[in-house]
């Protein structure tokens, strides 16, 4: 059922922001967010008579804005410059596969939303290194693509909801994938720096 990974993962995100993390702005704004997802997931909004955009696509990419407009304060042009363009990266990666997957679905081999996770998450990590960095340009990315996909779209007599919950799905398991990675990142430093310690006191 479309949807599922979605609630799952964003309820389990929910639970970390609450009862993990520490007492701050930033823990209030993450939990904040999740809860609107979770709440607007079913609401659509017609615009022009159409576009059908998910509520929570709005939610999304507006709280990402805002969220990278208040980190890029802290680096420099370079930097910012180089995080645009990997977004613009990731919205061209999605709307490839997209009108691949439209005028050529024969190369879709296997569940196309495992592929297309696979692609968003492998082309994230080899762009960017900072987590939080990461997943903003995943979540950013990937809604500017449904965006433009769905631009595309209206020259065809397709009925498409932009940012509907399976377009959730793929977020969830993709921004829980990166999750992962990152942890499985952080022990390997851990376990180096560790064993990097080890090895001088007993040589010291």
């Amino acid at each position: 059922m479309e949807g599922t990974f979605f609630y799952w993962i964003s309820w389990f995100f929910w639970i970390i922001t609450t009862f993990f993390m520490n007492k701050s702005k930033e823990r209030l704004l993450y939990t904040v967010i999740i809860l609107l997802l979770i709440i607007f997931s079913n609401k659509v909004i017609v615009v022009a008579d159409i576009f059908k955009i998910n509520a929570s696509l709005g939610i999304t990419l507006l709280s990402c804005y805002v969220i990278l407009a208040l980190f890029l304060e802290k680096i420099n042009f370079k930097k910012v410059a180089y995080l645009l363009v990997c977004t613009l990266t990731i919205t061209t990666a999605y709307v490839s596969f997209h009108l691949f997957e439209l005028f050529d679905p024969i190369w879709v081999v296997f569940n196309r939303t495992i592929m297309l996770v696979f692609c968003l998450v492998y082309l994230t990590i080899l762009l960017v290194k900072e987590r939080k960095q990461r997943i903003l340009c995943l979540m950013i990315g990937a809604c500017q693509g449904e965006l433009l996909y769905a631009f595309i779209l209206k020259n065809f007599p397709f009925d498409y909801e932009i940012g509907a919950l399976s377009f959730f799905d793929v977020m969830a398991i993709s921004v829980f994938t990166l999750f992962i990675w990152s942890a499985l990142e952080h022990s390997v430093n851990y376990f180096d720096t560790y064993f990097e310690k080890t090895t001088k006191e007993k040589h010291g």
